[in-house]
């Protein structure tokens, strides 16, 4: 049985199941994740939260089943589980890159229009993807966003669901790719009115782009399915080139 206990992070070149700690990468609501070694070949080990086994049981192998039905280049393969009495962990294939969120906030990167459109595309393309497999992401934001030059990925699948047209829709990936791509925009925006303003007063966007936005984030009729949006998208990257 796992302790629930609360349990210290694991220091470098500590040993779990045989895989060597390089570093910790980071950590999330319901996950620790370290950079780990394997016969000279480097993985993601993401340890789930006992906390999180207590609360949600059985709920936490929809990641591990959801995982093992994907392949992607642009998605880390599930390599391996360890789930002894000490630890509950997935072993993931390591994507090299930053996140969007190192990106903007660690490093002050501004995302220019055309590279917003570039990289929009291409998550629509992972998202595409998905949902023919009928699973529905639910987690697009900054930090699970990964950029490496020209290839995008998408990781943490911890919230991510089978699509049952209930209390999942594929609408919760097109909100959230919504608020990702207000982040994109926003990273460029200098603030020059002291008083607040909504989204859509004070960003420079185009009419076309105003309504894409609004219903993305379901101000306006939702989209409802991937196409019709990838459709729009791409019709604005055009009015933009």
């Amino acid at each position: 049985m796992i302790s629930f206990f609360s349990k210290k992070k694991y220091p470098s070149k500590a040993l779990i199941d045989g895989y060597k700690v390089i570093k910790l990468i980071g950590e999330g609501r319901f996950g620790i994740c370290y950079l780990v070694e394997l016969n000279a070949k480097k993985y993601v080990l993401k340890e789930i939260k006992p906390k999180v086994i207590k609360k949600n049981g059985d709920k936490i192998i929809f990641e591990q089943q959801i995982l093992s039905s994907i392949n992607s280049p642009y998605v880390p393969k599930l390599v391996d589980t360890i789930k002894n009495n000490n630890i509950y962990a997935y072993i993931l294939e390591y994507k090299h890159g930053n996140t969007i969120e190192d990106m903007i906030f660690g490093q002050g990167y501004r995302f220019k229009k055309h590279e917003i459109y570039k990289l929009g595309i291409k998550l629509i393309d992972i998202i595409k993807y998905l949902h023919r497999k009928n699973i529905v992401h639910r987690d697009i934001r900054v930090p699970n966003v990964l950029i490496d030059g020209e290839n995008v990925y998408l990781i943490d699948f911890g919230l991510a669901r089978i699509i049952n047209n209930q209390k999942y829709r594929v609408s919760d990936d097109f909100i959230y790719f919504g608020h990702l791509l207000l982040h994109l925009y926003y990273s460029s925006f200098t603030k020059t009115n002291k008083k607040s303003r909504p989204w859509y007063e004070e960003l420079e966007l185009s009419s076309s782009e105003l309504k894409f936005l609004k219903k993305l984030l379901g101000l306006d009729k939702e989209y409802e399915n991937i196409y019709d949006l990838e459709r729009d998208f791409l019709k604005l990257d055009l009015i933009n080139k």
